[in-house]
């Protein structure tokens, strides 16, 4: 998959997320004391790798603990409709690119702040920080437990828009990852989509 269908299927996930959050019916909570049940932490959350994805269970739907992670790229509060904007941005950013000391092998896209709406969020493409030899602006994702919307693998563009038309809306959403794993020529060989829903 080249940076031209990347920019692609991420213009299509943003559609997409766009369209499904204005058809979701606003959000109802009931009260119970079954929602709030405690999760245990599985020692693999506490492992000190950078990024490391390791799954745990819940009752309801599996999870994963993704390790702290910095990155650091090209950064924007946009709507999610234009992230296409955002990879051009990206991609002509030549100062970033010099910085590079060894071949990335990932381009993570974080969305997060998401309106009331879900028309707009701030958006981050980028590295992470280790493979960089300088950075002027970072941006932490700290360690978390998401969703996994897509495992990791190779997907086409409907594949990654069907799965941004699968979060629920009716939840407070804290943030979305998406992370293109790259072959030693930069291609993007797989992918994987992740979700962090609130309280």
């Amino acid at each position: 998959m080249k940076l031209a269908s990347s920019l692609l299927v991420t213009g299509i996930i943003a559609c997409s997320l766009w369209g499904v959050a204005l058809l979701q019916p606003m959000p109802t909570r009931a009260i119970s004391s079954a929602q709030h049940t405690p999760t245990d932490k599985t020692p693999s959350e506490t492992s000190a790798v950078p990024g490391a994805i390791t799954e745990s269970t819940q009752r309801e739907k599996p999870l994963v603990a993704l390790n702290t992670l910095v990155i650091s790229g090209t950064t924007a509060v946009m709507p999610t409709s234009q992230v296409q904007q955002l990879w051009q941005d990206f991609k002509a950013d030549t100062s970033l690119n010099r910085k590079l000391t060894k071949q990335p092998k990932a381009v993570y896209v974080f969305y997060r702040d998401f309106s009331a709406n879900f028309e707009q969020s701030t958006i981050t493409i980028g590295y992470s920080v280790d493979t960089l030899s300088s950075v002027n602006q970072s941006v932490t994702l700290s360690a978390a437990r998401y969703e996994r919307l897509l495992p990791r693998k190779k997907y086409s563009n409907q594949d990654i828009a069907h799965a941004w038309q699968n979060i629920d809306y009716r939840r407070p959403i804290n943030r979305v990852i998406e992370i293109h794993h790259l072959s030693e020529h930069s291609a993007i060989v797989s992918s994987e989509l992740l979700i962090e829903y609130g309280d």
